[in-house]
């Protein structure tokens, strides 16, 4: 066997290793992937050690499944997209993400509501130059919604924290600011149900050591999560919206 045909089965061989690496980092990079309803409706569940299935649970497991996948009545709850983007610019975003899940979640009970995953809106907006949803019009929302069946949505962003370290003569303590964004649509008639702006600082300090800036930032999105809460709670009509009505 000549060099030549010697380097052609190493290159080859080295393109099959690659592109077989490459296939197995993407099918674990989408398996990781979590839908966004889903990460809601799970933010107050403790995770649970992982334990050895037992026959009777995979069998129960596997009805579980086969029941899922039967045909599904159109429900009759009304559709709320969640347009939610966390450019807080912290390393503890999946904390951030968890803090405010548990009160959408609680807001809008899955009795009560079905939620939609608005990652596809967002996007939307972007290709038509909005990079910041913040500054997208009224009428940009309901021009990306049109022709979709649902009834309600809501944009939630959580802006870049703003922290500042305080001391005295006793204590070293910090502040940090959050600052979030908060609208409520409804898609039928075209409306603000809510349109706002959430500012909340949050304090702590300590005699001994350091303070992180996670406890402080929770701390803080604590106060907008429960005025998240009581807003889509009072506002956030139980039934579908005008024109899905009709």
């Amino acid at each position: 066997m000549n060099k030549k045909k010697v380097m052609s089965i190493v290159l080859a061989a080295m393109i099959c290793a690659s592109g077989s690496a490459l296939a197995s980092t993407e099918i674990h990079e989408n398996s990781t992937q979590t839908n966004l309803v889903q990460r809601i409706r799970t933010a107050d569940q403790i995770e649970k050690p992982q334990v050895k299935e037992s026959i009777k649970d995979r069998i129960q497991r596997l009805m579980a499944e086969q029941q899922e996948d039967s045909p599904v009545v159109k429900s009759n709850l009304p559709k709320v997209a969640i347009m939610y983007v966390n450019n807080s610019k912290s390393t503890y975003d999946d904390e951030v993400d968890k803090e405010i899940f548990k009160y959408l979640n609680e807001a809008l009970p899955e009795s009560t509501y079905e939620l939609v995953d608005g990652a596809p809106y967002i996007e939307m907006l972007n290709k038509v130059g909005y990079m910041d949803i913040s500054m997208a019009e009224r009428s940009d929302f309901i021009d990306v919604f049109d022709g979709s069946d649902i009834d309600y949505c809501i944009y939630l962003e959580v802006q870049p924290f703003i922290a500042r370290d305080k001391m005295t003569f006793f204590t070293i303590g910090k502040d940090i600011t959050t600052s979030v964004p908060f609208k409520i649509l409804n898609l039928g008639t075209g409306k603000y149900i809510y349109n706002g702006k959430y500012t909340e600082k949050a304090s702590d300090s300590t005699m001994i050591g350091g303070i992180g800036n996670k406890s402080v930032a929770i701390k803080a999105l604590d106060s907008v999560g429960d005025k998240v809460l009581a807003e889509i709670q009072v506002r956030l009509p139980k039934t579908k919206s005008v024109e899905s009505a009709e």
